[in-house]
């Protein structure tokens, strides 16, 4: 039981420091809904039309054209393998686990680069160009913006890894990291989309 005397002693303690507002968390998700929202409008026009094109008995993708199935899987492994880096550096930065968090930070941005590699290549071989037909606008188009899209999420976790290593991000204050992870989740989620929509059904 605690004394009197102690008692005024905490009495006099300054208040806690109030909670931070989750600004950056909740702009985040708001510009990650919004591009999500872009590049699926996209995806319902290529559908639609591809639907139109196909029920009057045409060929939707141009004979010369070729999407192969390997660029696109690649895509997508290495998008998930990504985020399992980015969860890894999440955790690591809240329990200050530095080298770790760098580690996982230096991969994901590794794999990221590998992605935009990948989908360069399988621009290259599909045989299509963006001027030549409406599936090609269309298909340079969606997984263009989809690049772009990443493109972004790489520059936001580059700046939180620098203001990692300037000791911003320590503990509970990882909420830059965090940002960007969820972020990073749903680009890969939105991908998982155009990988179905080109990919797989074509």
């Amino acid at each position: 039981m605690a004394t009197s005397a102690e008692l005024e002693v905490f009495a006099g303690a300054p208040a806690p420091p109030p909670r931070r507002p989750r600004v950056l968390l909740i702009g985040s998700a708001l510009v990650s809904g919004a591009a999500a929202m872009t590049l699926f409008t996209m995806i319902a026009v290529y559908v639609r039309l591809r639907a139109d094109v196909i029920a009057g008995g045409s060929s939707w993708l141009p004979e010369e054209a070729v999407i192969e199935l390997t660029p696109g899987n690649m895509q997508f492994v290495t998008l998930l393998l990504s985020a399992v880096m980015v969860a890894w550096a999440v955790q690591a930065l809240r329990d200050d686990d530095r080298p770790h968090a760098y580690m996982a930070l230096a991969i994901t941005l590794v794999l990221g680069l590998a992605y935009i590699t990948s989908v360069a290549y399988m621009w290259q071989q599909s045989m299509m160009g963006v001027a030549d037909s409406v599936p090609g606008l269309l298909i340079f188009t969606i997984t263009g913006t989809h690049v772009a899209m990443v493109v972004g999420g790489l520059l936001f976790l580059a700046v939180m890894a620098f203001r990692a290593l300037g000791g911003q991000l320590t503990g509970r204050a990882a909420e830059g990291l965090a940002a960007a992870a969820l972020y990073w989740y749903v680009t890969i989620g939105v991908f998982a989309v155009v990988w179905y929509a080109i990919t797989i059904t074509k």
